[in-house]
């Protein structure tokens, strides 16, 4: 009998073993690939540097790899990148947590991770890797977690071809002339600041351009292979989903995401800030996620957390950045809670405070929000890490509306100061109210 059962132990250890030598245990990524790679079939001699059965398209692969390239070059001409190294380094960080291992040969891709400038909520990836994320989809998730949720699914198209999927041969080969002809566009943007606003503030924020809409447009970003349908969305969604629950990270985050978009789009249709629906598809994408029993989610546990403080204070200086593109377009009232979340991390600057200042002149008037503009120009000089000029001038400005000419006069002789040697039509004006001003005060 003990022989029997033991002959019996020994068949079945034999038939465990031969079954995993049949079913090769890969990592997460590389059977995801397995699994939605049409006309593959994974067998117990198949290693991960040769994946012969698999058409990898070259020809089309290395069209589009052209076409982002020159996309990219594009981009950085006209700096709508985002520099920012601790920031792009913690983004690194979080993209090698998610996908630590190479990519098969075959496939051609090195992840690689740039920010640009924009306050459009905007993430993409390409054939090649690389994967785009704006300072406005930065600024507008709320936690780690909802950021990696977002990165995953980026990756998740990666690994599933789906840019190369989505090729078809007469957008690539217009993509780059079209590419070339959006760069009038964006250079014409920069000469559209100092329309109907102060000299100096037009001064102050021509510095910073950001991306012009043309060029995330979703004409060039479907030539790109970025035109997702909405399977493929789903698709990679659910990738994403499911590598947050295998490592332990917060469940609901990418539904939450996904809702943050929803409420962004519902609050801006119609306006500059608004998404393109057409590539989004934000309407039930976090409920196709709750309903999928795998998943065992529960709708009740969707909810808006909280704000997480130490998200806010490693990308504190990408909310004051999103939210002087959103000043500089004139959007002052959309940029306040930007500029609150960046004031109340664990970090901040005068120029965070300097921003607010400029936001509130523009949209509050009574007399307690003129010396509440004051406080806070008093912060931002107390927490200037380098000269602000235009504190003085928005200092000028408010002691005018209280009717205190002297402090106004001081205020716009602090600035003329600064630029003692130019004479732009900022400094001219500012130089004809200090003398309108001694005249009227007597000093």
């Amino acid at each position: 009998m003990k022989v029997k059962l033991f002959l019996s132990t020994l068949l079945f250890v034999a038939c465990a073993l031969q079954i995993n030598a049949n079913n090769p245990t890969y990592s997460f990524w590389t059977q995801v690939w397995i699994e939605n790679s049409d006309g593959y079939q994974a067998s117990s001699n198949t290693s991960l540097e040769s994946y012969h059965t698999y058409n990898w398209n070259y020809k089309n692969r290395k069209l589009l790899h052209d076409a982002a390239q020159e996309y990219l070059i594009q981009l950085e001409m006209q700096n709508a990148f985002y520099v920012n190294p601790e920031l792009e380094d913690y983004l690194y960080q979080l993209v090698h947590q998610i996908h630590p291992k190479a990519f098969p040969k075959q496939q051609k891709v090195q992840l690689n991770v740039k920010m640009i400038q924009s306050e459009i909520p905007e993430a993409f990836s390409f054939a090649n890797g690389t994967i785009l994320i704006s300072t406005g989809m930065l600024s507008l998730l709320q936690s780690e977690d909802e950021l990696m949720a977002r990165l995953a699914r980026e990756i998740a198209h990666i690994v599933l071809d789906h840019n190369v999927k989505t090729y078809t041969a007469i957008q690539t080969k217009n993509t780059i002339a079209t590419i070339l002809g959006a760069t009038a566009y964006v250079a014409s943007a920069v000469n559209s600041y100092d329309k109907n606003r102060d000299l100096w503030e037009a001064e102050y924020l021509a510095e910073i351009v950001g991306i012009g809409t043309e060029l995330i447009s979703h004409g060039i970003l479907s030539a790109l292979g970025v035109g997702y349908n909405r399977s493929r969305i789903y698709d990679a969604d659910e990738v994403a989903q499911k590598w947050m629950m295998e490592n332990n990270r917060d469940k609901y985050a990418l539904s939450q995401a996904i809702r943050r978009l929803q409420f962004y789009e519902q609050e801006n249709r119609g306006t500059h800030l608004a998404l393109n629906e057409n590539r989004f598809f934000i309407t039930n994408r976090f409920e196709n996620i709750l309903k999928k029993k795998k998943f065992k989610l529960s709708p009740q546990g969707l909810q808006m957390m909280a704000i997480h403080a130490d998200y806010d204070t490693r990308i504190s200086d990408c909310l004051k950045t999103n939210a002087k593109l959103m000043v500089a377009k004139e959007f002052y009232t959309d940029a306040i809670p930007y500029i609150d979340r960046s004031i109340q991390s664990n970090w901040t600057s005068g120029e965070t405070y300097l921003l607010k200042a400029i936001a509130l002149r523009r949209t509050k008037y009574s007399e307690d929000d003129n010396k509440t503009i004051l406080s806070l120009l008093d912060l931002a000089e107390e927490n200037a890490s380098s000269d602000l000029p235009w504190i003085w001038s928005e200092r000028g400005l408010v002691h005018l509306r209280l009717q205190e000419d002297r402090e106004a006069l001081n205020a716009f002789t602090r600035f003329e100061q600064y630029f003692t040697e130019d004479q732009s039509e900022t400094t001219l004006w500012v130089r004809k109210m200090i003398h309108k001003l001694k005249n009227k005060t007597n000093m």
